[in-house]
């Protein structure tokens, strides 16, 4: 955006020292985000935006008019031609790499747990199958599944090992946000990591309600599950973890 101003965040950032246009790196990577968990950047020389998430690979393609331009290298909008302001590139563009390896989750579930009281909705009283999800020495409580009976019929996904794909776009922030007023901790909500299965309507993310997707209840560490996933990227760019699913639901249906 012109100005300076990223909107994932708000913030008019200013520096003097972008990333040096004859790095011998050939790839620069997406190292800062706003507080919903992405960069807004610009697509080619349109005003229209293209979201990344951290880690993103990048190749320099050259500075212009006071914008430097990137090719996105992975993850979903791989092959576009972005770019920012070079006053932000300094500040959220960088060398760090995403480790090169999918990390490894292993969710394993639990009880059945009718009428959950949820304090972060209000006292709301939830339907959850609950399960415990582990990654790189994190250990969380998830539900499972918490509508049922609806006419969607959303279940609670079946044992096996599945692959979580980078994330595409931010999702809603009506849908997760307001969980801020409950945990001042908690950021990065409107990454919600697609699981490859089905649709791939079925996600790893924050909050409370769960339509048969992987749901960390544990507002204040989500950040630390998120940067556990988004840190990691498949030899192919397009995924981001492994999760293994054990056990047995004890409401299946």
């Amino acid at each position: 955006m012109a100005g300076g101003r990223v909107p994932a965040s708000g913030q008019v950032t200013f520096t003097r020292n972008p990333v040096a246009q004859h790095d011998p790196n050939p790839f620069l990577y997406v190292n800062k985000v706003g507080t919903d968990g992405w960069l807004q950047t610009r697509k080619g020389e349109s005003t229209a935006r293209v979201p990344l998430v951290k880690y993103t690979k990048l190749q320099r393609i050259e500075s212009k008019n006071g914008r430097t331009y990137f090719k996105i290298m992975d993850g979903p909008s791989r092959g576009q031609v972005v770019s920012l302001t070079d006053t932000n590139v300094g500040t959220y563009i960088g060398t760090k790499p995403p480790v090169q390896t999918p990390a490894n989750i292993v969710v394993t579930y639990g009880k059945y747990v009718p009428g959950w009281i949820s304090e972060a909705r209000g006292g709301q009283k939830l339907d959850q199958q609950m399960a415990t999800l582990e990654v790189d020495g994190l250990s969380v409580q998830v539900t499972m599944n918490t509508n049922w009976g609806t006419p969607e019929h959303y279940t609670p996904i079946p044992p096996g090992t599945y692959t979580v794909l980078v994330p595409d776009a931010p999702h809603n922030a009506d849908m997760t946000q307001f969980y801020r007023k409950y945990s001042k901790n908690l950021e990065f909500d409107q990454v919600w990591f697609p699981i490859q299965h089905g649709d791939n309507s079925r996600y790893v993310h924050v909050g409370n309600v769960s339509d048969g997707c992987t749901t960390v209840l544990d507002l204040d560490h989500w950040r630390d599950v998120e940067e556990a996933l988004i840190s990691h990227r498949s030899p192919d760019g397009t995924s981001v973890a492994q999760l293994h699913v054990k056990g047995k639901p004890e409401r299946a249906e």
